[in-house]
Protein backbone atom coordinates (compact mmCIF):
# COMPACT_ATOMS: atom_id res chain seq x y z
CA UNK A 1 0.00 0.00 0.00
CA UNK A 2 1.04 3.56 -0.63
CA UNK A 3 0.27 6.41 1.94
CA UNK A 4 1.11 9.52 2.39
CA UNK A 5 4.36 9.06 0.73
CA UNK A 6 5.40 5.86 2.00
CA UNK A 7 5.48 1.87 0.78
CA UNK A 8 3.88 -0.28 3.24
CA UNK A 9 5.41 -2.90 4.42
CA UNK A 10 8.85 -2.28 2.93
CA UNK A 11 9.34 -5.82 2.55
CA UNK A 12 6.76 -8.64 2.67
CA UNK A 13 7.18 -12.57 2.61
CA UNK A 14 4.93 -14.40 0.07
CA UNK A 15 4.15 -17.99 -1.09
CA UNK A 16 5.27 -19.08 -4.76
CA UNK A 17 1.87 -18.62 -6.89
CA UNK A 18 0.93 -15.89 -4.92
CA UNK A 19 0.54 -12.35 -6.11
CA UNK A 20 0.75 -9.17 -4.59
CA UNK A 21 -1.64 -6.44 -4.47
CA UNK A 22 -0.13 -2.38 -5.11
CA UNK A 23 -2.79 0.04 -3.33
CA UNK A 24 -2.39 3.66 -3.39
CA UNK A 25 -3.92 5.77 -0.68
CA UNK A 26 -1.97 8.90 -1.76
CA UNK A 27 -3.40 11.53 -3.95
CA UNK A 28 -0.38 11.23 -6.47
CA UNK A 29 -0.06 9.44 -9.41
CA UNK A 30 2.57 6.64 -9.03
CA UNK A 31 4.71 3.94 -11.43
CA UNK A 32 5.25 0.83 -9.99
CA UNK A 33 8.63 -1.57 -11.55
CA UNK A 34 10.31 -4.28 -10.59
CA UNK A 35 14.19 -3.53 -9.55
CA UNK A 36 15.48 -0.79 -7.59
CA UNK A 37 17.19 1.52 -10.26
CA UNK A 38 16.03 1.90 -14.13
CA UNK A 39 19.24 0.27 -14.96
CA UNK A 40 18.89 -2.86 -12.74
CA UNK A 41 15.01 -4.40 -13.98
CA UNK A 42 13.86 -7.44 -12.07
CA UNK A 43 11.00 -9.29 -11.52
CA UNK A 44 8.89 -8.53 -14.66
CA UNK A 45 5.54 -9.93 -12.46
CA UNK A 46 5.78 -6.26 -11.12
CA UNK A 47 6.30 -4.63 -13.88
CA UNK A 48 2.34 -5.24 -14.84
CA UNK A 49 1.52 -2.81 -12.27
CA UNK A 50 2.25 0.01 -14.32
CA UNK A 51 1.18 3.45 -13.67
CA UNK A 52 -1.61 3.36 -10.29
CA UNK A 53 -3.70 6.25 -10.33
CA UNK A 54 -4.77 7.76 -6.49
CA UNK A 55 -7.38 5.30 -5.55
CA UNK A 56 -6.60 2.43 -8.10
CA UNK A 57 -5.73 -1.19 -7.00
CA UNK A 58 -3.72 -3.57 -9.47
CA UNK A 59 -2.18 -7.07 -8.55
CA UNK A 60 0.78 -8.39 -10.07
CA UNK A 61 1.42 -11.62 -12.08
CA UNK A 62 2.06 -14.66 -9.96
CA UNK A 63 5.66 -14.85 -8.63
CA UNK A 64 6.09 -18.83 -9.84
CA UNK A 65 9.26 -19.40 -8.19
CA UNK A 66 11.26 -18.43 -4.84
CA UNK A 67 13.10 -15.34 -5.03
CA UNK A 68 13.88 -12.07 -3.88
CA UNK A 69 11.99 -9.39 -6.11
CA UNK A 70 13.04 -5.47 -5.72
CA UNK A 71 10.53 -2.63 -6.44
CA UNK A 72 10.76 0.96 -6.48
CA UNK A 73 7.87 3.25 -6.58
CA UNK A 74 8.13 5.96 -9.04
CA UNK A 75 6.81 9.78 -9.62
CA UNK A 76 7.72 11.58 -12.96
CA UNK A 77 10.51 9.17 -13.55
CA UNK A 78 12.01 10.02 -9.78
CA UNK A 79 12.35 6.55 -7.56
CA UNK A 80 10.79 8.02 -4.27
CA UNK A 81 10.11 4.41 -2.29
CA UNK A 82 11.94 1.60 -2.58
CA UNK A 83 11.02 -2.74 -1.00
CA UNK A 84 11.20 -5.76 -1.39
CA UNK A 85 8.99 -8.76 -1.88
CA UNK A 86 10.56 -12.33 -0.53
CA UNK A 87 8.69 -15.29 -2.33
CA UNK A 88 9.36 -18.72 -0.56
Amino acid sequence: MIMEGHALPEELVIAVGERVTFMNHDRTTYTIAGGRQPSTPGCPEIDVVGVLASGATRDTEPFTAAKTCEFRVSQNQSALLTGQIIIR
